[in-house]
């Protein structure tokens, strides 16, 4: 497999409702935490324990106050398919999570590529090794593997 990957795909994949992106208000909080707090999303998380409901409440309204951080819902058909968020400090972290009942319906790619629409310049994304469902997305979307540290891969994508 190349460091660069496939070329990236269209935010539309064939046969699928669009997805499109919008920022993400405090009404979408517990949908996230739902999210969050599913199995496979917290065994290819950093931190894999379960959130607390009212930790994360506060979180996502620090989070949605905070001008270096932005957070979008992902919709296709009316419904919402996950979010992405993106941190802006010295480099712009993207954090991808779709909707675990959303899985398995090639919406992954379209998200990504519909959020990053919305941030201009280099993006940088950490990816567990394990999580080879993301390996395969972001470098489908044209992240290149940068290194790894533990069992931890990083990846840019340039501006």
């Amino acid at each position: 497999m190349s460091a660069a990957g496939p070329e990236p795909e269209s935010p539309e994949p064939a046969g699928h409702e669009p997805v499109s992106v919008r920022r993400a208000t405090a009404a979408a909080a517990m949908d996230v935490l739902a999210w969050r707090n599913d199995p496979h999303t917290r065994a290819m998380s950093r931190d894999t324990g379960a959130v607390d409901e009212a930790a994360h409440l506060a979180w996502f309204a620090a989070a949605l106050a905070d001008p270096r951080r932005m957070l979008l819902i992902g919709e296709a058909g009316g419904a919402k398919v996950g979010m992405v968020r993106f941190d802006h400090a010295d480099e712009t972290e993207v954090s991808i999570n779709l909707a675990p009942e959303q899985r398995g319906r090639g919406l992954s790619r379209p998200l990504l590529m519909a959020a990053l629409a919305e941030v201009g310049g280099e993006v940088w994304a950490e990816v567990r090794e394990a999580n080879a469902t993301s390996v395969r997305l972001f470098e489908g979307a044209g992240f290149q593997l940068q290194g790894r540290r533990d069992d931890i891969r990083r990846y840019r994508r340039p501006g």
